[in-house]
């Protein structure tokens, strides 16, 4: 996650999680051409490789969008874009009901995970599907810079 634009107008976060791309996206399509192609020995075997792969494919489908978000003060709004290999979605809200952004950290077996959330008038609005071991501080702080918010 990073800060794409920053203007006194605009302020332009995008997300492109390329890593995880290359991982679910190349594991998921080798398992799913291995069964196809008959190297897996058995029916069953083969069955069970083919929903393996189609699960990886899945949940790299699910979790790894690209998304952009972009914080507008013309049209006083902040757009959440989601862009997967199947189409777009967008969500909209008013500039004037986030407060500030935010770090929703998690422990996890001794390590600190955290994403960004947008705390706004009537809850959370998470950026992020998961949980980063990357730290997400310097958006943090871009986002409630350009907010006005210290």
């Amino acid at each position: 996650m990073k800060v794409a634009a920053s203007t006194p107008e605009r302020l332009v976060i995008e997300d492109r999680p390329w890593l995880l791309w290359l991982v679910f996206f190349g594991m998921g399509a080798t398992t799913l051409f291995s069964a196809v192609a008959g190297q897996v020995d058995g029916a069953v075997k083969t069955v069970f490789v083919g929903a393996l792969g189609l699960g990886i494919l899945w949940v790299g489908w699910k979790f790894t969008p690209l998304q952009r978000f972009v914080f507008d003060r013309p049209s006083e709004t902040f757009t959440h874009h989601v862009h997967r290999l199947n189409g777009a979605e967008s969500w909209e809200r008013p500039l004037s009901e986030i407060r500030r952004a935010a770090d929703e950290g998690h422990w996890n077996e001794g390590a600190r995970l955290q994403r960004v959330t947008l705390l706004t008038t009537d809850g959370r609005h998470p950026l992020e599907s998961g949980f980063s071991g990357t730290s997400r501080t310097r958006v943090i702080h871009a986002i409630n810079e350009w907010l006005g918010v210290t």
